[in-house]
Formats: C-alpha cells, sequence, structure tokens
C-alpha cells in the first residue's frame, strides 16, 4: 500500500523539468507527443473561459489556455514547478490571465462550480487516491473536465512501464516492449487496473491504465463519460515514422483506434 504522506511529501519538492526534457525536447518522438497531449486538452478551451488546470506542472499548458483567450488558474503541488510557472507567465507577458499557486488536487481549494471547466493532464495517475482527485475536479467544475491521463493499449506505453524508453532505441529500449507487454497482459487476465511505471521508486505511483479501469473510476465517482480520444496513435524508436503517426492522428478520436493511444483523453461531465 502506497503511503499519501509519503508521496506527498516527494512532489511537493519534485520539479518536472517538463520545458526542457519534453516540450522542447530533442528526440522528436517525444517532442510531438507532448504536443499532441496539450493539443488533446486545448480544444475544448474557449475564450473567455474561466478554466482551473489542476496538476499545472510548470504551466505550459496554462500559458497556451490563457495564450487562447482563457482566464486560468493553475493549481500544483510541487514548490519549485509554481516558482517556474510564475516567472514563466511574466516573461510571456501573460500574468494578467493567469496565476499560480500551490494545492493538493485531492483537497482543490475552491468553492462548488467554481469553474467553466477543468483540465487536468497527466496527474491523477500520480495521487494517493485517484477517486479522490477526480471527485474534487468534478466537484469544481460546473459541468465539465477533460482528464488526460497514461493508458497501456500502446508499444510505446509497454516500452515505458518495461522500464525502456520509446523515443531511444538500443537494446534496453528493444527489449522493454515485450518485457511490458508481458507485464499489460498479466495485469488484464488478473484483473488489475494498469502496469505501475514508477519514477524510479517503487512507492511512488505512476500507473499506465487500461481504458475500461478509467470508465470504472468515472463510474464509481458518480459522473459521466462523454467521450475520450487517444491522445496519439504514437509509434516507437523511430522518428522517420512521425509522418504516419501524423496521418493516423486524424483519426485518433474514431472507433477501435482511439483505444490504443501512448495516453487517453477523456471529456467528463456531472
Amino acid at each position: 500500500m502506497n503511503n499519501p504522506d509519503i508521496i506527498k511529501e516527494f512532489y511537493r519538492g519534485y520539479a518536472d523539468r517538463i520545458v526542457s526534457k519534453r516540450w522542447r525536447s530533442k528526440y522528436p518522438l517525444r517532442a510531438y507527443v507532448h504536443e499532441r497531449q496539450y493539443q488533446s486538452v486545448l480544444s475544448y478551451v474557449k475564450p473567455g473561459m474561466n478554466v482551473l488546470d489542476a496538476g499545472c506542472g510548470e504551466g505550459i499548458l496554462s500559458l497556451m489556455m490563457a495564450e487562447k483567450g482563457a482566464c486560468v488558474t493553475g493549481v500544483d503541488l510541487s514548490i519549485p514547478n509554481v516558482e517556474v510557472c510564475i516567472k514563466r507567465a511574466a516573461e510571456h507577458n501573460l500574468s494578467g490571465r493567469v496565476s499560480f499557486q500551490t494545492g493538493d488536487v485531492e483537497h482543490l481549494p475552491f468553492e462548488d462550480n467554481f469553474f467553466d471547466l477543468v483540465v487536468s493532464s497527466h496527474v491523477l495517475e500520480h495521487v494517493p487516491d485517484f477517486n479522490k482527485g477526480l471527485s474534487e475536479v468534478m466537484r469544481v467544475t460546473k459541468r465539465r473536465a477533460v482528464v488526460a491521463i497514461p493508458t497501456i493499449n500502446n508499444p510505446c506505453s509497454w516500452i515505458q512501464v518495461g522500464r525502456g524508453w520509446y523515443y531511444l532505441k538500443g537494446s534496453r529500449s528493444f527489449l522493454a516492449l515485450p518485457y511490458g507487454l508481458i507485464l499489460a497482459l498479466f495485469a488484464l487476465v488478473s484483473g488489475r487496473e494498469g502496469v505501475n511505471e514508477s519514477y524510479g521508486r517503487e512507492d511512488i505511483p505512476h500507473i499506465f491504465r487500461f481504458i475500461h479501469a478509467m470508465e470504472k473510476r468515472i463510474s464509481a465517482v458518480g459522473v459521466h463519460l462523454v467521450s475520450y480520444e487517444a491522445t496519439s496513435l504514437l509509434l516507437p524508436y523511430f522518428s522517420f515514422f512521425l509522418p504516419v503517426v501524423n496521418y493516423f492522428d486524424r483519426y485518433k478520436g474514431k472507433p477501435i483506434l482511439r483505444n490504443f493511444g501512448y495516453g487517453t483523453t477523456f471529456l467528463i461531465e456531472k
């Protein structure tokens, strides 16, 4: 059983470094899929909306939503992350449209039905109580939330849970694919909701879930799944696949294909 206090203490001091490691990654596959991740959420944001970014990291998505004309509040448990967010907002001259504060997704410091939209991109898989985090996200939105999480039905996901890197070539990453697939199949037949990648520590959760497990979570919280789509139908190792991936990503919300994303974005409503 993961200790909630240990998990939260870890993340309070954790610096994501998302901008340098992922958003501006020197690895084309990694940069591409994170761009897709943000775009899958941004499509639901309209100018003038009052939006909460629950678990804002270094504020990349928050600033993109503000640039689109939304009024954005970003909340993150990590003190270093929030400090970076405030600095980046000032650098982009967006301090008037976006604000940041430390906060716990399991205990959001806002009234019920406060936001027009709540977004949470690859956050809930980290919290000690997934259902509590999802309940809080839905409590503070007037109607809808957009929640993106890592999911397991993709070769890149198998590589990650198999202790490799989908964007690197080499024996470790090549061997990680079949190993991760075995872990995913074992989780499926044993009735588990996914496979824990972990962030180098087994006591820090980072679960790649099956989509049906997420559907059960949504139902358990008492809210409704409107739709979902694959974040990207990414293929691993070789960047020359990207034109093909980019083509098929046009259809990542279609039945069947939407189940095979490296990550999945869910639209949920009360």
